[in-house]
């Protein structure tokens, strides 16, 4: 007896077993099929971006940017399986780090969506600077394509420059980690900032400038439009243990002072160097 009613009890835990067993089937089935329809709704044609506008761009191509965007709609499933470039679930953040990442020259972007049309509003950045390599060159040549890349006012490069002659641009030579250079800031914005101010200040003088050259163990060459070969242009030496401001008063400073002032006027050609780089000293030379 006691042995037929635990053979019943487990046929009856058995059979509950079962039944939960289907219920959770049927549950996830029931899951399966509804993200598969939901999946097959996001594609809709009337819930897809019909359409880009672009303004904003004056050098970046309108069809470059709407046939990346539509592309990295697309490739950018929402959870996996949802369509991209539906309206409703679209990502707006992942559209614009991927529009940066193909488009450098993007300064500031907005992105809205108006009806079934995405509008992309957006910024460029401005061509102030070069940025040629490690070393400049020892002669004044003419760069050609490939070599330099621009540099907007915060040290970003952003795009490579056509071929023109040395001297357009006031050009920085520094390291860099990449071999291609587009979408690293190679400067900082203050130094950068700081350095205009200086060559601004130089040119009021009368000293031009024409390049910085970044050396190991934070040494400076900032090299003066003076002469006809970059190995011969004058320099201002300075370290990274002198602030851009210390430089540019000690500069102002000196350069209305005789014997300097006269040398200046008539042998600026001859000019070698002129030395921030002791504390409360300043050196210069000229060639004989």
């Amino acid at each position: 007896m006691m042995r037929e009613r635990i053979t019943r009890s487990s046929d009856v835990l058995k059979e509950r077993r079962k039944k939960t067993f289907v219920k959770y089937l049927w549950f996830l089935l029931g899951l399966v099929v509804l993200f598969i329809l939901v999946a097959f709704f996001s594609y809709n044609k009337n819930l897809l971006i019909k359409d880009v506008v672009v303004s904003g761009n004056e050098i970046l191509n309108e069809e470059d940017i709407k046939t990346e965007t539509l592309k990295i709609l697309k490739k950018n499933k929402v959870l996996a399986f949802l369509a991209g470039d539906n309206k409703f679930i679209y990502r707006n953040k992942k559209l614009e780090i991927g529009l940066r990442e193909a488009f450098p020259r993007i300064l500031d972007i907005n992105i809205q969506r108006v009806g079934k049309n995405l509008e992309i509003n957006l910024s460029e950045r401005e061509r102030a600077f070069l940025w040629c390599g490690n070393e400049a060159p020892a002669f004044v040549q003419r760069f050609e394509e490939g070599d330099c890349y621009f540099l907007d006012n915060s040290g970003f490069i952003f795009d490579k420059s056509p071929g023109f002659s040395s001297g357009v641009y006031f050009t920085f030579y520094s390291k860099t980690q990449d071999e291609n250079p587009i979408g690293e800031h190679v400067l900082d914005f203050q130094f950068i900032k700081d350095i205009n101010s200086l060559i601004s200040a130089m040119s009021e003088k009368g000293l031009p400038a024409h390049s910085l050259v970044v050396k190991d163990e934070g040494q400076y060459e900032l090299l003066l439009n003076i002469g006809t070969t970059l190995e011969d242009y004058p320099k201002l030496l300075f370290t990274k243990e002198n602030t851009i401001e210390e430089i540019y008063n000690k500069f102002i400073s000196i350069i209305d002072e005789e014997p300097l002032k006269t040398d200046l006027l008539e042998k600026s050609n001859k000019l070698e160097y002129i030395d921030f780089r002791f504390n409360n000293r300043v050196f210069y030379r000229f060639l004989e």
